[in-house]
């Protein structure tokens, strides 16, 4: 049988391999420090990766585009080409204009929040059943916190990737050190 991947984690803390966690252990708090110290190179990390993801998307989406190309009318291919081409422009622009397009999906977000909790009150206004509770106010200060700041979301992300980041980076290392 083929195998692309051989998955075997038999022996896989041994001897040989300490010299390698170590330098991933290494690479990853080097790479985790720098993000959580300078922002902006955090944001281009996430949206590097977040463009390689709408990347596989699209490869994704382009499989089922030409398995659909085969008996499927025109009219059921089309979503599937707009599809296709926004996640192309998509990763295309978070590829070229990283902290733009962050910005951008951050007000678009929190003028969703905010539209949503104002709809919220102003539905709940004349119902009896319904409240407006301390965390729809805290949702809607949140949104309006985006909104008010666009980088605050990437900057949260980024900063909760870094500590992710820095602390596999830690355990690699001290497993290196460990089995050494």
């Amino acid at each position: 049988m083929f195998q692309i991947f051989n998955l075997n984690f038999d022996n896989f803390y041994r001897k040989e391999n300490a010299p390698k966690f170590r330098i991933i252990g290494i690479l990853l708090l080097v790479l985790g420090i720098g993000s959580f110290l300078y922002k902006g190179f955090g944001i281009k990390i996430v949206s590097w990766t977040l463009a390689i993801t709408l990347l596989f998307l699209a490869y994704l989406n382009l499989k089922n585009l030409n398995e659909l190309k085969r008996y499927a009318s025109k009219e059921e291919i089309s979503p599937y080409n707009r599809i296709q081409f926004f996640l192309l422009v998509g990763s295309v622009l978070l590829i070229i204009f990283p902290n733009r397009i962050q910005g951008f999906i951050s007000l678009v977000l929190g003028l969703y929040i905010v539209y949503s909790q104002l709809i919220k009150l102003l539905r709940g206004k004349n119902n009896p059943y319904y409240r407006f509770t301390m965390w729809n106010v805290m949702v809607l200060v949140f949104g309006l916190t985006l909104v008010f700041s666009p980088f605050f979301l990437s900057n949260f992300i980024v900063s909760i990737l870094s500590l992710i980041i820095i602390l596999i980076g830690g355990n690699l290392l001290a497993i290196g050190n460990k089995i050494k």
